[in-house]
C-alpha cells in the first residue's frame, strides 16, 4: 500500500491483516468489521473511533487513549491492554479469550455476551459490571471485585473465583461447575451457592 491515501476510506470489512499502516493517515477512514490481525497500527490514534465489530488480534494498545472508542463486538483476542482504561466501556459480544486483565478497573463495564474464557481477572475490579452471559470458562477471578455485578447466565465453569468478593453479585442461572470458591464471599443472589 505505498503511496495509497487511505484518509477518509470506507474500509468496513476489509482483510488488512499483517499490513503496515505504521505511517499512513487514517484520518476518517472507516474500519469497522476490517481484520486488523497483527497489523502494524504505530501511530494510530485510537480515541473516537467506531471499532465495532473489528478483528483487532495481537493489537498493542500500551496506554492507549480509548475515549470515545467503540469496541463493541470486537475480536481482542491476545491483544496488549496494559495502561488503557476500560471502566464504563461498552464490551458488549467482545472476545477478550485468554487477555490479561490482571488488576484492571472494569467498574460498570458492560460485557454481555463477551468472551473472557481463560482470562486473568485476578484482582480486577468489576464493581457493577454487567456480565450477563458472558463466557468465563476457566477464568482467574482470583481476588477479584465483582460487588453488585450481573452475573445472570454466565458461563464460570472451571473459574477460579479464590477469595473473590461476589456481595450482591447476581448470579441467577450462573454456571459454576467445577468453579473454585475457595474463600470466596458469596453473599451473592439467585444462586444455591449464595448465602
Amino acid at each position: 500500500l505505498a503511496g495509497v491515501d487511505l484518509s477518509g476510506k470506507d474500509l468496513a470489512g476489509t482483510n488488512l491483516a499483517r499490513v503496515d499502516l505504521s505511517d499512513k493517515d487514517l484520518t476518517g477512514t472507516v474500519l469497522t468489521g476490517a481484520d486488523l490481525t497483527d497489523t502494524n497500527l504505530t501511530g494510530f490514534d485510537f480515541s473516537g473511533r467506531d471499532l465495532t465489530g473489528t478483528i483487532l488480534r495481537g493489537a498493542d494498545f500500551t496506554d492507549k487513549d480509548l475515549t470515545g472508542t467503540l469496541l463493541a463486538g470486537a475480536d481482542l483476542t491476545d491483544t496488549n491492554l496494559t495502561g488503557v482504561d476500560l471502566s464504563g466501556r461498552d464490551l458488549t459480544g467482545t472476545i477478550l479469550t485468554g487477555a490479561d486483565l490482571s488488576g484492571k478497573d472494569l467498574s460498570n463495564a458492560i460485557l454481555i455476551n463477551a468472551n473472557l474464557e481463560n482470562a486473568t481477572l485476578e484482582n480486577a475490579k468489576l464493581l457493577d459490571a454487567n456480565l450477563d452471559s458472558a463466557n468465563l470458562t476457566n477464568a482467574n477471578l482470583r481476588n477479584a471485585l465483582l460487588v453488585d455485578a450481573n452475573l445472570s447466565n454466565a458461563i464460570l465453569t472451571g473459574a477460579d473465583l479464590s477469595n473473590a468478593v461476589l456481595t450482591g453479585a447476581i448470579l441467577t442461572g450462573a454456571d459454576l461447575e467445577n468453579a473454585v470458591l475457595t474463600n470466596a464471599i458469596l453473599n451473592c443472589i439467585g444462586h444455591s451457592v449464595c448465602i
